[in-house]
């Protein structure tokens, strides 16, 4: 059963995404450059400290859009270009839902490092 995430596009709408294997083995029968361009990506996310700049998560979003909503043609679906134009524009939500495609943690950085009692440790010697 495929999963779906909802994002957010522009005048308060939104949409489905999914990364199913079956949904892109779907999409793969009607558009196997877009499913190739995604294993490209998946492959570079599975190297460490992988990174991909804001245009790459965004083409990733049109490529789970294309797996959840382009069932017989491509002509029924957005191209790339004007799903860029209609997505919304906070990179928060982005974030949230890429990692959520892929099913990894957003990490949080923390300005100082506290230990588990809340307190901080003194440092011996100096």
């Amino acid at each position: 059963m495929a999963v779906f995430y909802k994002i957010s596009l522009e005048g308060g709408e939104s949409t489905d995404l999914t990364l199913n294997l079956g949904a892109l083995s779907e999409l793969s029968k009607r558009d196997k450059p877009v499913v190739d361009r995604y294993f490209y990506f998946y492959k570079r996310l599975q190297k460490k400290d992988a990174d991909f700049n804001e245009l790459e998560m965004g083409e990733i979003l049109y490529i789970a859009y294309r797996a959840a909503h382009c069932k017989q043609d491509s002509t029924e679906c957005m191209d790339l270009q004007g799903f860029l134009n209609v997505l919304t524009d906070d990179r928060e939500e982005l974030g949230r839902v890429f990692s959520q495609l892929f099913g990894v943690a957003q990490e949080k950085k923390q300005a100082s490092p506290m230990p588990s009692n809340g307190r901080h440790q003194k440092r011996r010697g100096r």
